[in-house]
C-alpha cells in the first residue's frame, strides 16, 4: 500500500487548508503540518523513487507552499482561493491514483528451490501467423518465457525484461484497460525475483503450460509462475499473437490485440471460441517442442513430458481445458475462473481444477458449464472468496483492491491459485485423486 503517497498529500491538504483558514494565526499549524508532509514526502521519493505519482505530489507541494505564504501575506484574493481549489482538486486526484495504481512489488516465492527465467519465441511452421491451417505467408508465431527452478540465483529481473518492448507491452496494457501509458509506469520499473538465464537445476521436473487472458499478457502471471518454479516446477508461459496485449513475433515485429467486443453476443462468442481453440494448439505446439528436444532452453531439456499440466487465466483457462481435451499428452488441467468452451458434458479422464472468483457476479452460463465437467472424472471447483477475476494474476499486485475489480484479497489471488496448482501437480505426480483437503485450505471445495 503506497501510504507514504497518501500521508503526504492528506498533510499537504492539511497544510493548505490551515493556511487559508488561520492567515491571522501563529504560524506553528502551517509549519509543522508541513514541515511533516515535506518530510514524508522526501521518504517517498528514497522509498518508492521518481514515479510519477511522487513527482506530481511534489509539484502540488510547491504550490501548497507557495500559496500558504500567499494565504499569510494577508493579500488573499478571489484567484488565490479558486487556485487554491483547483491545488487541493489534484492532490485528491493524485492520492488517489497513488492508491489505485501501488508500486509493483512481487512478493518473494516460499519454495526452496532458486528461480530462474528465460524467454524466446517459437515457430509452428504447421500453421499461418494467425493460427489457420497452413498456407503460404508467414508461420505462426509462439512467444514464451520460462521459469524454472535454477542452481544459483543472482540479480533479479525486471518484470518486464527491456529487450526493446517495455513500451510496447505496457502502451498494449494501457489500450485494453482504456487507461493512459503512463498509468502502467510501475509495471515498467518494477523487478521481479527470478535471475534471467540462470543455470537449471539437475534432474526432470513437472511442466505447466500457462495461457493468459484475452488481451492479456503472459508477464501477469509471473507472481504466479515464480511460486511454482521456487517449488520444483517449469513453467511455460505464452503469449497468443492478435489475441494478447502485445505479442513479438519470431521476425521482430509485434502483434497487438485484434479481439474486439462488438456487443453482438452470438459474434462474440464464436470469436472467443475461436481464440480458446488457437490458443489450445499453441499450447499443444510447445508440447510437441518438449517431445521433440528442440525447445532451445536449457531448462526444457530438464522438463518431464510425462507429467505435463495445462493452465491459464480466463479466455487461458478455456484453452487449457480445449487443449486437454484434443491431446492427451496434457495429464492434469487447471482452469482459473474461465468459462470452458469445449462441448458440453465432455469428460477429460484427467484431474482439472476449476478456480473460480468469489468476488465476481454470478454467471448462469458459466456455472453451467463447470457443472458439466464436476459431473464426469476428478474434477473439482473451489471458490475463493474476496478474489475478483482480476485478483487471480498480477493485476491484483498492480491495482487497488477493490472488490468489484480485484477483490479486497486481490493481493493473495496469484499465491492461492499457486496453492490449487501444486496440489493438482502432486495428484498427477503420485497418479492420485485430487487431494479436497489440501484444495478446501485454499477455498470453498464444490
Amino acid at each position: 500500500m503506497p501510504w507514504l503517497d497518501i500521508a503526504v498529500a492528506v498533510g499537504l491538504i492539511a497544510t493548505l487548508l490551515t493556511a487559508l483558514t488561520t492567515r491571522k494565526r501563529s504560524l506553528t499549524p502551517v509549519s509543522v503540518v508541513g514541515g511533516a508532509a515535506f518530510i514524508l514526502l522526501g521518504v517517498a521519493w528514497w522509498v518508492e523513487g521518481d514515479r510519477w505519482q511522487v513527482i506530481a505530489l511534489t509539484v502540488c507541494g510547491a504550490l501548497v507552499a507557495g500559496l500558504a505564504v500567499w494565504a499569510r501575506s494577508g493579500r488573499l484574493t478571489v484567484l488565490s482561493r479558486a487556485a487554491s481549489v483547483v491545488v487541493v482538486a489534484a492532490l485528491v486526484i493524485v492520492a488517489g491514483a497513488a492508491w489505485g495504481l501501488p508500486p509493483l512489488r512481487v512478493p518473494v516465492p516460499s519454495g526452496p528451490q532458486a528461480v530462474g527465467v528465460g524467454s524466446t519465441v517459437w515457430i509452428d511452421d504447421s500453421r499461418d501467423a494467425r493460427g489457420g491451417d497452413g498456407g503460404e505467408g508467414e508461420s505462426r508465431s509462439i512467444p514464451a518465457t520460462v521459469w524454472y527452478p535454477a542452481s544459483a540465483s543472482g540479480e533479479a529481473a525486471a518484470y518486464l525484461p527491456d529487450r526493446g518492448r517495455v513500451d510496447e507491452l505496457t502502451g498494449g496494457l494501457a489500450a485494453q484497460y482504456g487507461m493512459p501509458a503512463l498509468m502502467f509506469d510501475g509495471v515498467a520499473r518494477a523487478r521481479a525475483n527470478a535471475t534471467e538465464d540462470a543455470p537449471p537445476t539437475d534432474g526432470r521436473f513437472p511442466v505447466v503450460i500457462a495461457s493468459p487472458g484475452s488481451g492479456s499478457t503472459r508477464w501477469l502471471m509471473t507472481s504466479w509462475a515464480e511460486e511454482l518454479a521456487s517449488h520444483g516446477i517449469i513453467v511455460v508461459a505464452l503469449d497468443h499473437p492478435y489475441d494478447s496485449a502485445s505479442a513479438e513475433l519470431a521476425d521482430g515485429s509485434t502483434a497487438d490485440s485484434e479481439l474486439v467486443a462488438t456487443g453482438d453476443d452470438e459474434h462474440d462468442q464464436a470469436a472467443a471460441d475461436a481464440a480458446a481453440a488457437i490458443r489450445a494448439q499453441d499450447i499443444s505446439a510447445v508440447i510437441d517442442r518438449i517431445d521433440r528436444g528442440d525447445a532451445g532452453l536449457p531448462a526444457l531439456d530438464h522438463a518431464d513430458p510425462s507429467l505435463i499440466i495445462a493452465a491459464g487465466h480466463s479466455l487461458g483457462g478455456a484453452a487449457a481445458v480445449e487443449a486437454a481435451r484434443m491431446d492427451d499428452r496434457i495429464r492434469g488441467v487447471i482452469d482459473i475462473d474461465g468459462m470452458p468452451r469445449s462441448p458440453a458434458g465432455t469428460d477429460l479422464g484427467r484431474p482439472v481444477v476449476f478456480l473460480v472468483a468469489g468476488d465476481s457476479d454470478p454467471n448462469p452460463e458459466y456455472e453451467t458449464a463447470v457443472n458439466g465437467f464436476l459431473a464426469h472424472g476428478d474434477a473439482e471447483r473451489v471458490t475463493l472468496d474476496g478474489v475478483a477475476h482480476l485478483g487471480f494474476v498480477d493485476a491484483g499486485l498492480i491495482l487497488a483492491p477493490l472488490p468489484t475489480i480485484t477483490g479486497i484479497r486481490g493481493p493473495e489471488g496469484p499465491r492461492l491459485s499457486a496453492q490449487a496448482t501444486l496440489a493438482l501437480v502432486d495428484a498427477v505426480t503420485s497418479d492420485a485423486p485430487l487431494d479436497q483437503k489440501a484444495l478446501s485450505g485454499i477455498g470453498v471445495v464444490g
